[in-house]
């Protein structure tokens, strides 16, 4: 589930203190008593960086999306649509800016297609390449889930059924998603962020 992905506010706050000071030795201190629409607005970056680290890419659309916050309101009478923003952090090269991440950059060039009745899980960052052709070099092909070897191969299928499954959800969100809480609010500002770009 989305909400379980979240990380606490407080790595969320220590991240952010590094990024803007530039120092990685800012201790992780619990977070000022913040609004609900804070609250809201952090647990929804943390989501919508998907286990990479917060951009502020990720805080600009949380707050665009956060219910009823004074952000979200000033930036809308502003004139700022959060669909153009969403268009807008799409058209950017995000390697040209301090944003920029390893994990991010290699999940860029990742793709899922189905083809009959195989999922082909397309990785195209270099260093995976250079692995991947390094071992089907030592060992003469495709390395198969067979064998002794299948164990090597679970913890893969485990993270690509657990992708899949948050990304169904996202397009085709069960009753719980809108059950008012928190994690549901957060689930809902992502669903609204990301779901548009998935059906592209």
């Amino acid at each position: 589930m989305l909400a379980e992905r979240i990380d606490p506010v407080s790595k969320i706050r220590a991240a952010v203190l590094a990024a803007v000071e530039g120092s990685q030795d800012v201790p992780a201190g619990p977070w000022p008593a913040g609004t609900p629409a804070t609250e809201d607005t952090v647990s929804t970056a943390s989501a919508l960086a998907g286990g990479a680290p917060v951009g502020s890419h990720h805080l600009l659309e949380a707050m665009l999306q956060a219910e009823n916050s004074m952000a979200a309101r000033v930036l809308r009478e502003l004139g700022v649509d959060p669909d153009a923003v969403a268009a807008k952090i799409d058209e950017l090269d995000p390697e040209t800016t301090t944003d920029a991440n390893p994990e991010e950059t290699a999940a860029r060039r990742m793709e899922i297609r189905v083809v009959d009745d195989e999922v082909h899980l397309i990785l195209r960052d270099p260093e995976t390449v250079t692995i991947a052709k390094r071992v089907a070099e030592l060992s003469n092909g495709p390395i198969q889930g067979a064998g002794p070897v299948a164990g090597l191969f679970v913890p893969l299928w485990r993270s690509a059924n657990q992708l899949l499954l948050q990304i169904q959800g996202m397009l085709e969100p069960g009753p719980e998603a809108e059950d008012g809480s928190a994690a549901g609010r957060v689930a809902k500002a992502v669903r609204t962020v990301l779901a548009p770009r998935l059906r592209r």
